[in-house]
């Protein structure tokens, strides 16, 4: 399955472009259903490829499943791995591991049964322990997962029953917790490959619509279906190669030379060149945002919200949509949370507007009158991450904040964001779950971690996160994230800066692609499984 790799300098000037029991058709416990396309159409496969070719930005840092360290990596490993459950392309919440679920009266216990014959890719069975296990690990004082913070601040303890039989019991109730089970890197793994002492970083063991067949360094990552996937008939196309392409207009080009069937982060110049190409399809949704987030350690400016808040008025946002964006954005001088989620009613849509004298005045009054000098971190890999640091840098130059752009490649950036190595970074991100308290791997107190401001704590903020968390009454999770949203907006430990696009384009014979908008945006791995190549 190795791919084409003739890349020329010729191509690249060529270049033209339901809560208390789940699974048996119950409603989403999301507040809102994002806009989307729907389920997917049936598609024949006659006439078709038994090998799908992606051409992806980024090269994996980890195959870990329990961390989220890029899109694209989550892109493979949501095909690789599977959890008790997840959301499909209606934006609901449906079983995948787990045949159903039972909620107690008082909310306190999920009750999760296996459905029968599912396997890990090595054959062996997927027990109960396997889940409990799972869960143990992301849990653990030592644990790196990405999402420990929303199991752990729960308070969740796991338990087997039987063989097929698990349950997860809280303290108290936890109104997202369905939506917590349903993120990809809520993974189900193996407890005898792992205590066999295999490495998850660089192998895998999952029981998805694919196994990992080979790694090549540098170069792609292959995958296969799995005959002994637990949905009959699927995947439809049998091989996928995940190519390496750091380079935008090499990826770019490698779709309109066929090296490639898909590409993914088609950036907003390429998006526009593209959608007058007949031989492709774009699919563009929009959803995740950009924003800053500030190194709040004691003696940094940024320490004092009012510094925060200078450069919240400061920035140019229309430039920035402008330069990094091709014009295809919306401003956010807000908060970021739409019609529909807990507590939106608009009002904080436009607490920050551009006022330079503001900026100012408020550095003035921090101590700061004749600004002072920063770093800026964000990535040279991603040409709209570059492009959004050295507008940011530009536009806080007039209020006397000299910025020096830091533009390492994208491994570098996130091991440094992941250790909080950095005066101020550029962040491309998205609420991980429906409800309100996505807010939580944001804004609350701990350790230094992805999407998070170091080091900022505010006891305010903690309450209103925990209420929100474990209050099931929906009108008075309204008024506590409403809270939420002033108090955070007047602290500004993360400064919010638009909404962008997350674009794939593939050639016009593959079927079968989709996503959805909004928070659902970065999990397109979950129509892989249908996807299906046309004969071209």
């Amino acid at each position: 399955m190795k791919a084409k790799r003739l890349i020329s300098i010729c191509l690249s000037l060529a270049l033209s472009l339901g809560l208390l029991a789940g699974c048996g058709g119950g409603d989403s416990t999301s507040s809102s259903q994002p806009s989307g396309s729907g389920s997917l159409e049936e598609v024949e496969p006659t006439g078709t490829s038994d090998t799908l070719l992606i051409g992806t930005s980024v090269e994996p840092a980890t195959l870990d499943p329990h961390i989220h360290s890029n899109v694209s990596t989550r892109f493979l490993l949501q095909n690789v791995y599977r959890g008790l459950v997840g959301y499909n392309l209606d934006g609901e919440i449906e079983c995948e591991v787990a045949d159903h679920y039972t909620v107690s009266d008082d909310n306190l216990t999920y009750t999760f049964v296996l459905k029968d014959g599912v396997t890990f890719h090595d054959g062996s069975a997927v027990t109960a322990e396997d889940v409990k296990y799972s869960f143990d690990r992301i849990m653990a004082d030592d644990s790196t997962a990405t999402y420990k913070s929303y199991f752990t601040d729960a308070g969740v303890t796991v338990n087997v029953v039987d063989e097929s039989t698990v349950e997860f019991v809280l303290p108290e109730p936890c109104a997202p917790f369905l939506e917590y089970l349903s993120l990809p890197e809520s993974a189900i793994i193996s407890k005898a490959w792992m205590e066999a002492g295999n490495d998850i970083a660089t192998s895998a063991m999952g029981c998805g619509p694919y196994q990992l067949v080979s790694w090549d360094r540098g170069l792609q990552i292959d995958v296969e279906g799995y005959d002994g996937y637990y949905k009959e008939g699927l995947p439809k196309t049998k091989n996928v190669s995940f190519i390496f392409y750091l380079d935008e207009t090499t990826r770019n080009n490698a779709l309109i030379s066929g090296e490639v069937d898909l590409i993914d982060y088609v950036s907003a110049t390429g998006v526009t060149q593209f959608e007058g190409n007949s031989d492709v399809t774009v699919y563009s949704r929009q959803g995740a945002f950009m924003m800053l987030e500030f190194n709040c350690k004691e003696g940094s400016p940024f320490a004092d919200y009012r510094v925060r808040q200078a450069v919240a008025y400061a920035i140019n946002r229309e430039a920035v949509i402008q330069t990094a964006f091709n014009d295809r954005g919306t401003a956010l001088y807000g908060f970021p949370t739409i019609a529909g989620q807990q507590g939106y009613n608009g009002e904080f849509d436009n607490y920050f507007s551009r006022d330079l004298e503001k900026a100012k005045e408020l550095l003035a009054e921090a101590g700061y009158p004749d600004g002072f000098s920063c770093n800026i971190l964000a990535t040279s890999d991603y040409s709209f991450h570059e492009q959004t640091a050295l507008v940011v840098a530009d536009a806080l130059s007039e209020i006397g904040i000299q910025v020096t752009a830091d533009l390492p490649d994208w491994a570098t950036r996130i091991e440094r964001s992941n250790t909080g190595d950095y005066d101020m970074i550029v962040c491309g991100t998205i609420g991980k779950i429906l409800d309100m308290d996505w807010t939580s791997i944001f804004y609350q107190s701990g350790d230094v971690r992805m999407d998070a401001s170091p080091y900022f704590a505010d006891e305010e903020i903690d309450r209103l996160l925990y209420e929100g968390r474990t209050i099931l009454d929906e009108t008075a999770r309204n008024e506590i994230y409403q809270q939420l949203r002033e108090r955070a907006l007047e602290l500004s430990p993360l400064v919010f800066i638009c909404y962008r696009e997350q674009a794939f384009v593939s050639g016009n014979y593959v079927e079968n692609f989709d996503f959805l908008s909004g928070v659902l945006s970065q999990q397109a791995g979950i129509c892989l499984e249908q996807v299906v190549v046309n004969e071209h």
